[in-house]
């Protein structure tokens, strides 16, 4: 299926992005020095324990960008309903489409999205 991108003009959503992007970038330069590598050159810890601790925060990144660009499920326009399935979708009452009934209306973006579990911060 591959991954859509998706940006929002959200100013709000874009400082809180960029301030957490700062603290993992300030963590990632602090923790070290003051933390890891003194810790290191004493013998007390290995050296795996440092490599594990950049590969979990660039994993950390990698997640956030990707939970931050990935297309939430928006809706199609004309849905193809099949017969037995009818009764389990709704019509909206803002943008006037079919969508299913678990599904909610953005208000940022202007379209029904199936699953707003990060779709709006």
């Amino acid at each position: 299926m591959g991954l859509r991108i998706h940006f929002v003009v959200d100013p709000h959503g874009w400082c809180c992005m960029g301030l957490i992007v700062f603290v993992w970038l300030y963590n990632m330069l602090l923790l070290p020095k003051v933390v890891l590598f003194p810790h290191y050159e004493e013998g007390h810890i290995p050296g795996i324990v440092i490599i594990i601790f950049y590969c979990i925060s660039i994993f950390c990144l990698v997640a956030l960008v990707r939970a931050s660009i990935t297309d939430p499920g928006r809706l199609p326009e004309n849905p193809k309903i099949p017969h037995g399935e009818r009764e389990f979708w709704e019509l909206c009452n803002k943008c006037n489409l079919m969508r299913p009934k678990r599904s909610h209306h953005c208000s940022r973006c202007g379209h029904c999205v199936r699953r707003m579990d990060h779709h709006c911060p």
